[in-house]
């Protein structure tokens, strides 16, 4: 079973909503991240993928939020060591 969301819950402990988890704190995840949370991971940018493609062209906002979490999920794979050629 993946703790992912928790590893992502606790590295927010302490920070304001509006604040963005630190670097640091993205590593410390990734060190903590075995085959169920690399997995998880995949799954979140294949599903994040999916719903770009449902987003209407006008919502350049909700894109751009879906681009920035695209983004940090895929940063957090090579992370953990994982290529990204292996992302679907």
């Amino acid at each position: 079973m993946s703790k992912l969301s928790a590893l992502i819950d606790d590295a927010k402990v302490g920070l304001s909503i509006q604040e963005r988890i630190p670097e640091a704190r993205w590593n410390a995840i990734a060190a903590h991240c075995g085959a169920p949370e690399v997995a998880e991971i995949k799954a979140r940018i294949a599903a994040l993928k999916a719903e770009l493609a449902t987003i209407q062209e006008w919502d350049g906002d909700t894109q751009d939020d879906i681009h920035l979490s695209i983004s940090r999920f895929s940063c957090l794979l090579v992370l953990t060591g994982t290529p990204l050629d292996v992302v679907g």
